[in-house]
């Protein structure tokens, strides 16, 4: 198998989906299972990229078509984005799994594609080495998740998050393009490996010289690409769309939308900032940059948790939180500080999955998503409650549960910046447990309320018990958020610290390609 296929897989998935659909009579069943087995598929592939890239003591590269860099387009995977691309393939998985049971509406194998094209983006996204193909990829993701967002296409509120989602995303990767027209004007390349190498002045394999001022390039292009990321990742001033968003989409979608698609851009600027531009002469105002927004960011998160009467909306905002924490910590700039980036985005993902899934749960019940509508749901499902509760405790960072490590990973990265940075992590935990805590109690309390049923468009009647399949996806997720935490130390040092050592290499990351051009060239000649 190649490395370049693990995208292609749902990608070829998704493009058979509607036809076998109509060829089948669009039955459920069948729906389903092509659609599960897609999602397995993917998984297993994503476990065999990852056992390769850990293997391996350099970046595993697949050029498209043999045609070698920066010429052709290349992927160029490293034990950081083998990680994420790990995570992101059993986060689809179980949401693939979740929404057999919870969508009941017509039209399921076009959720379905919708819901592959989503992935197929996403892992392009993190295995690519080219920059212009990381567009491509940001349109892939686009175009699968404005439409998935607004699937319950009857209601207003999946039109408006929709729109504001698809304006929003469409102005961003505009700026991106527009961004990369910058930096291919004075560098003549957009392979990853070949910027970095031009940027700290070694030699590649058929290229060209540098044109122009590169530094004011690089300028111009970080501002427009942080533009693009501020607003893709639902950081403040960009976050508006997002609580829409989140309100009008399915919970499943809403679950990947949190746990992956809003890390991409944290990715990539991660990617260019820690490894193909590592030393950059604008740093320091880049971080400040990053610091003061990832604050404010993190600050509006978390008070705004407090007034939500949605709890979707509630959840949103815990995601930009998150989206803060994540965004500060690039500012530091230090392996501590990405080892902290990479292992609170698998700690995240896993936790605020749970979260999203046992919320989907009482809405299944219920048919509301207002917190009013759920008041005493948690009675009459303890089991679900015990785990929701599991959630938020990770979330907020309460020991030994699995965010506590990497808010600790995070808190430490902060410090070699200020305490008083640092503290922000402290202070707005604070003001989301309030904010949980608030959630949790009303679940408890008031008399049960007869719901409307509309959320998951299907059951007349509502369940009378806890539904197996929700429970036992929510128990996985469970366990998984008490083991990374009881064996954190050990899961860091085995896997998320060679990651962030590895990504920080730049020459490794550049050698690996470099090797590989050679390498064709002495074959050719």
């Amino acid at each position: 198998m190649q490395v370049g296929l693990v995208p292609v897989i749902p990608l070829g998935f998704a493009f058979f989906l509607p036809f076998m659909a109509f060829m089948t009579g669009r039955k459920r069943g069948i729906v389903i299972a092509y659609s599960l087995i897609a999602l397995t598929v993917t998984f297993l592939a994503g476990i065999w990229l990852f056992d390769r890239a850990y293997s391996s003591n350099e970046p595993l590269v697949y050029a498209f078509g043999n045609w070698i860099a920066p010429i052709g387009i290349v992927f160029e995977v490293d034990k950081l984005s083998a990680t994420l691309v790990l995570t992101a393939t059993f986060g689809f998985l179980l949401a693939g799994i979740y929404s057999a049971k919870f969508i009941r509406t017509h039209g399921l194998e076009f959720y379905y594609t919708f819901l592959l094209g989503l992935e197929a983006g996403t892992l392009g996204a993190f295995m690519t080495g080219d920059a212009f193909n990381t567009f491509v990829m940001l349109e892939v993701i686009g175009a699968s998740a404005y439409a998935i967002v607004g699937f319950y296409r009857n209601r207003s509120e999946a039109v408006e998050g929709a729109f504001k989602y698809g304006i929003s995303g469409a102005v961003a990767t505009s700026l991106y393009f527009l961004a990369l027209g910058f930096i291919y004007a004075s560098f003549g390349t957009l392979n990853m490996a070949d910027l970095s190498a031009k940027f700290h002045g070694v030699s590649f394999p058929v290229t060209t010289k540098l044109f122009g001022d590169p530094t004011l390039a690089l300028a111009i292009f970080f501002a427009l690409t942080l533009a693009m990321v501020i607003v893709k990742s639902a950081i403040f001033p960009g976050h508006y769309w997002l609580p829409s968003a989140y309100s009008g989409a399915p919970i499943p979608v809403g679950a990947i939308l949190s746990s992956f698609v809003e890390v991409v851009g944290i990715y990539l600027l991660a990617r260019y900032t820690y490894t193909l531009f590592h030393g950059l002469p604008f740093w320091r105002t880049l971080s400040l940059v990053f610091l003061v927004l990832g604050t404010a960011t993190a600050f509006l998160g978390s008070i705004m948790m407090l007034v939500q009467k949605n709890v979707k909306r509630l959840i949103a905002y815990s995601t930009i939180l998150h989206m803060g924490y994540l965004f500060m910590t690039l500012g530091v700039g230090t392996q501590l500080a990405l080892m902290a980036i990479d292992f609170h985005i698998v700690n995240h993902a896993i936790a605020k999955t749970l979260l999203f899934f046992t919320v989907g749960a009482f809405i299944y019940r219920r048919g509301a998503v207002k917190v009013e509508d759920l008041a005493g749901v948690g009675r009459e499902m303890p089991l679900n409650t015990f785990l929701f509760g599991l959630a938020t405790l990770s979330l907020v960072g309460v020991p030994p549960l699995n965010v506590f490590f990497s808010k600790m990973l995070i808190f430490n990265a902060l410090l070699q910046v200020s305490p008083l940075v640092a503290s922000v992590v402290i202070i707005t935990s604070a003001i989301a447990a309030w904010a949980y805590f608030q959630l949790f109690i009303t679940l408890w309390r008031g008399k049960p309320v007869e719901g409307h049923h509309h959320e998951h468009g299907g059951h007349e009647e509502p369940e009378r018990h806890e539904v197996p399949l929700f429970v036992a996806i929510n128990l996985v997720l469970g366990i998984l958020v008490v083991a990374f935490g009881l064996f954190a130390p050990v899961i860091i040092d085995r896997f998320f610290h060679p990651a962030s050592v590895q990504a920080m290499d730049w020459q490794g990351y550049v050698e690996a390609v470099k090797r590989l051009a050679e390498a064709t060239f002495s074959t050719l000649g």
